[in-house]
C-alpha cells in the first residue's frame, strides 16, 4: 500500500468475518475493506460498504487488537479498485466510521 503504510496482514479471518488488509501508519492500525468494481454503475466502491460490513470490520479489528496486544489508535478505511480501463484506478477513503 502506498502513502507510508506498512502491511501487517492480509485476509485476516475469524468466526466473525474477514478483514482484507491490516496496515499501520505512524501510531495507527488501519483495518481496510477493499472493493473492486469494473464500472462506476451503482455508485462508488465505498458506497457498497454498508453499515453491517463496517460493524463487522470493526469487530474483526477488536479481535485482531486483542490477539496482537494493540492498544493504540485504530480506524477503518475503504479502498476502491476500478478495473474499467486500461490500467487499474485506486481510490482510498480514510476513516469511514466516526
Amino acid at each position: 500500500m502506498m502513502k507510508g503504510y506498512k502491511i501487517l496482514g492480509r485476509n485476516y479471518s475469524s468466526k466473525w468475518g474477514e478483514v482484507d488488509i491490516i496496515a499501520r501508519i505512524k501510531d495507527t492500525v488501519v483495518f481496510v475493506e477493499v472493493k473492486t468494481k469494473t464500472t462506476d454503475k451503482y455508485g462508488e466502491p465505498w458506497e457498497m460498504v454498508n453499515t453491517w460490513k463496517i460493524e463487522q470490520v470493526k469487530k474483526m479489528g477488536e479481535v485482531w487488537c486483542r490477539e496482537y496486544g494493540w492498544e493504540g489508535r485504530v480506524r477503518v478505511d475503504v479502498v476502491g479498485v476500478y478495473l474499467d480501463g486500461e490500467s487499474p484506478r485506486i481510490e482510498h477513503w480514510e476513516s469511514v466510521t466516526n
